[in-house]
């Protein structure tokens, strides 16, 4: 073949390449022939388009289009990763201490400190030196009031324990004891303003001298004003306990 022939000849091979239709023994001649051809990418271009231009056309409805643009979320810029320190850890070592302090208040209230009548037998029995005197009224007012105060020079503790006192407002009066004690001086000593609640009868009640007594001679309630007085006028004496 001249020049020619073998141009027109290997534009033909170089088309059935480009399409996909050449048996062996024509692409070998292509082969051949394209060493000594230089390749036209446009026969490439060409055979793709008509591939493409084959395969019929589908158009996506309207409505499943606008669907697929709605759930595809937006793409978002990427953020980098920020070091954290992680808190769980600590909380929850922060609420096993918190139950802990729950339960160890809960553990309080549950052993409550002894009663009143508790301590009272207590130091009857264990204060060698307790004495005993019992109460009387002390006016026409107050006589059918009774009771009996135990006290332990040693151990300045003591309890009264009084039956038929009237109960009393505590925004109005309240009753106060005073303990006589001539060896320490003429007034007596304060021990203690307290009240006298509604249907609780009999009623315990301690005694807390505000200074050391230690040879008391007797044992005085009286009624006062709300909080009590440094020194009673004795205005209204309601009782009266003497050892």
């Amino acid at each position: 073949m001249n020049r020619d022939e073998n141009t027109h000849r290997f534009d033909e091979l170089d088309a059935g390449h480009a399409l996909g239709d050449l048996d062996r023994a024509e692409s070998t001649e292509w082969a051949t022939l394209s060493q000594n051809s230089s390749n036209d990418p446009a026969l490439e271009r060409l055979a793709t388009e008509l591939e493409l231009s084959a395969i019929p056309r589908i158009e996506m409805p309207a409505g499943l289009a606008q669907r697929l643009k709605t759930s595809i979320p937006a793409a978002e810029p990427e953020e980098k990763p920020v070091s954290t320190i992680s808190i769980l850890p600590w909380l929850g070592w922060g609420i096993a201490a918190c139950l802990a302090g729950v339960l160890g208040v809960s553990h309080l209230k549950q052993e409550p400190s002894p009663d009143l009548a508790e301590q009272r037998a207590d130091l009857l029995q264990n204060a060698p030196d307790v004495q005993t005197s019992s109460f009387a009224g002390a006016s026409p007012a107050y006589e059918t009031v009774s009771g009996t105060v135990v006290w332990s020079d040693a151990r300045q503790q003591g309890f009264m324990t009084l039956s038929n006192l009237s109960a009393n407002n505590p925004a109005q009066k309240q009753y106060q004891l005073w303990i006589v004690d001539p060896t320490r001086d003429e007034i007596p000593v304060d021990g203690g303003v307290f009240d006298i609640p509604t249907g609780s009868q009999p009623v315990v009640i301690p005694v807390h001298a505000k200074l050391p007594v230690n040879h008391p001679a007797a044992f005085v309630i009286t009624l006062e004003k709300p909080g009590g007085v440094v020194q009673s006028k004795q205005e209204t004496v309601v009782a009266l306990a003497k050892f």
